[in-house]
């Protein structure tokens, strides 16, 4: 649980990627939801934040990887969950480390 509305954590998630040199593809703050465009390779990170209590929300960062090309498939056919270690399991959990810090966290 982030200690922050939807719409603040998307608006935040997106500010910190951008000044991280990490390109966003697609950010919707209404439908708190946002996708990285490609990086170190064919990672990408994604963002949903749903609310919960009054204030907070319940985030979940998603970090993918494309291991090949295939133009007959949609690209998210493709897509596995990026590998521990990896560029974009790494920017997930910094990403995830840095909206704690700045915004606060809730345990139940």
């Amino acid at each position: 649980m982030i200690n922050a509305p939807p719409a603040r954590v998307t608006a935040f998630a997106d500010s910190l990627l951008r000044a991280d040199t990490v390109a966003v593809s697609f950010v919707s703050v209404r439908d708190a939801f946002l996708e990285t465009k490609p990086f170190a390779g064919t990672h990408r990170v994604r963002l949903w934040a749903e609310p919960d209590v009054s204030g907070k929300s319940r985030v979940t960062i998603e970090a993918v990887y494309r291991p090949r090309e295939d133009p007959s498939r949609t690209m998210r056919d493709l897509e596995r969950a990026s590998p521990p270690g990896s560029a974009g399991e790494q920017r997930a959990q910094l990403l995830l480390a840095a909206l704690k810090e700045k915004l606060g966290i809730t345990t139940y």
